[in-house]
This record gives C-alpha cells, structure tokens and sequence, in this order.
C-alpha cells in the first residue's frame, strides 16, 4: 500500500539560544518538503587482500539539510521564516508596507541586525504520515537558514524555497509524536501573495517610476555558510556550528522588450547612449506583491501586502537581446545587490499580527 504525504506536516520556530529547541513551532503547508537527516556514508579506500570489492564502509558525521517549497500565506507565520533569514525586525502600527496609513494593519520590516552576520538559531520539524498509527517524527534543532527565494511568476501563485542547515545533535526522531503547534490550524488560502493581482509591481525606481514589464523573476536571499569541512573537530560527527561567512541579495529578471532605453542605460550609462562605458550601472529595487482577498477589519479595507527593496543593485544584461523565430523580444537582467546605501535589503510583511518577539 502506497502512503501519501497529504496528511504530513512541516512546521518551524525561533530559538532562544543554540542548544535550546524551539518552544513554540508555527505549521505552515507546503508543495515539496526535502529537509532532513543526512548521515554522511562513504566508504574507504580499495585495498590489497581478498576479492576486488569495496571493503570499508563507515560514517564521517551528520546533519540537517534540505528545506521546503511553499505558497506563502501573508496572514502570520511567514514572519518567521523572514526573521529567521534576515536577523531582526522593526514593526510600524496602521501602516500597510507601501507606507499608507491603515488602522489596524502591521507592517513588519525584517532587514540584518546591528551584527550584519548575525543569523537566528531556528528549529524545524517535519511529521511523516503514519503507516497505521501516529507516524515518525523527525526534529531539527541548532539551524539556520541558509537561502529564502521567492518566485514572482505573471500569472500564478508565488513561491517561496527556504533552505536551512542544521547540526542535527539531540534527539532526530520521535515515534508517534503528539506534537502541538502556536497555530492551532493552517492558514488558509486568501492571504497568498498572486502575480496577476491588480497593483502589484516591480520597479527600479532609479530608472524610471513605472512598473517593468515583468513576465517572470525571483528574488533570493542567501545565507552563506562556511565549508562544513571546516565546522567539524576531531572527535565529533556533528558540526560545531554554523558560521555564516557571506550574505547577498540576487534578482533574476526577464522583461518584455518595449524600448531600448534600460539596455542602453545599463550598457552604456545613458538612454541614449552609444558607447559602452566601464562603469558598471546601479540602481535600486522596490517589488510589492498583494493578497487577492482583503485582510478584514482594517480600514480602509486593504490586502496582505509583501515588499522587497533594496536600495543599491549592480545591473546586468544576461546573453544580450535574442531573436528568435516565433518568438517575442525579451531581456533578462540579473543583479546583486551592494553594500552602501541606508539599509543592503529589506523586506516588508503587512498583516494584522501586531508583533514578531524572537524568544530569548
């Protein structure tokens, strides 16, 4: 008999401190999850002495890797997972994330703390449907997360891929859990942030106030981490720790081809520009992606909001302007953003949820 994952659940929450497990996890459903417990098999090397077959096998440590693929709901416990990736949190009251006042709505921006390296220890747990009782539970504790990209599709539901790395020491299963979560149900459907909704945009305000026309793009936020080789001491399977060593935000676009304007500006530094010029074009970024159903109970009566800005981003042309058969003019742009304006990145989460307290 075949078992489905239909009734597993993913869930995830903030730790006071490394060592400690969350105290509170928030569930959130997903499309794909692949986080687990990866045991590091190997085997040695061939040796003289007997038949000429592998000989040696052994373990050389453990972890937590892998994440989820989710539609996002904007209503609450998204915010986590944004705090979880960025480091802290500052909340406006009656605001919505474009800056408008709106009694009763909260917007949460979640930019690096004071310590622009500082990562929050996470813990997440993955509940695999049962074979006839109550299934296996698999935790893990001391993560961080590592990558959070969101896709921006023209005619769909947008996507998130959070990817965290884990120390996995302490308990890694349970049989049967009986685990509770601080959401009692899932969030449903109407919070979700879609492409199509009148409203939403993005923009590189530096160039030009009008939205780009986007057919698709994605945002990602990258924690990098340091080689686990160099996490791990002698004497132990586990790492020691994970040591975020680099950050970055990258945006991948694809545009339709209105005018020549953009791809002179970035190659040339003018909009009428003929000459490629040394100096590598910058500009900031604004996206904003909305609800299709309105919050409720708020005034006047808005949508759940999300917004990413950044206000320095190294511009590039992908593989110039191609022409093909049968095919419309696009152009991809890729860009990284770069350290020196009031902020490096920022993301905005606009619900009624009045506040993100990271336990402590």
């Amino acid at each position: 008999m075949a078992i489905t994952a239909q009734t597993g659940i993913f869930s995830f929450g903030g730790q006071s401190a490394k060592g400690t497990i969350a105290a509170t996890f928030y569930q959130h459903r997903g499309s794909d999850i692949d986080l687990a417990t990866v045991s590091d098999d190997r085997l040695g090397p061939p040796e003289v002495g007997g038949i000429p077959t592998p000989t040696i096998p052994y373990r050389a440590g453990v972890m937590a890797t892998g994440g989820a693929l989710i539609n996002p709901r904007l209503e609450n416990t998204l915010g986590w997972l944004l705090y979880g990736t960025m480091g802290a949190i500052n909340t406006l009251s009656d605001k919505d994330v474009l800056g408008n006042t709106v009694t009763s709505m909260y917007t949460h921006e979640f930019t690096f703390a004071t310590d622009a390296g500082y990562v929050p220890w996470m813990s997440f747990r993955k509940h695999i449907p049962p074979i006839s009782t109550g299934g296996l539970g698999e935790l893990f504790q001391d993560c961080k997360v590592v990558a959070l990209t969101l896709a921006l599709p023209n005619d769909g539901l947008i996507n998130a891929r959070v990817d965290a790395l884990g120390i996995a020491s302490g308990a890694n299963f349970d049989d049967d859990p009986s685990w509770t979560y601080g959401n009692t149900q899932f969030e449903d459907w109407q919070s979700i942030p879609i492409g199509s909704v009148t409203g939403g945009f993005l923009k590189v305000p530096d160039f030009s106030a009008t939205a780009l026309p986007i057919t698709q793009a994605t945002v990602t936020f990258q924690n990098a981490p340091l080689d686990i080789r160099m996490e791990k001491v002698y004497g132990s399977p586990y790492l020691e720790d994970v040591t975020i060593v680099g950050r970055q935000m990258t945006v991948d676009m694809v545009l339709k081809w209105t005018d020549p304007q953009l791809y002179l500006k970035i190659l040339t530094g003018s909009t009428t520009g003929t000459q490629w010029v040394a100096q590598p074009f910058l500009g900031d970024l604004d996206v904003y992606s909305l609800s299709s159903k309105l919050a409720g109970g708020v005034s006047p009566d808005s949508a759940y909001g999300l917004r990413i800005q950044a206000p320095e981003i190294m511009y590039q042309v992908v593989g110039g302007i191609r022409l093909a058969g049968g095919q419309s003019v696009m152009m991809r742009l890729t860009g990284t953003a770069i350290a020196g304006g009031a902020y490096y990145s920022k993301i905005s989460l606009g619900n009624k949820n009045t506040t993100y307290t990271w336990p402590s």
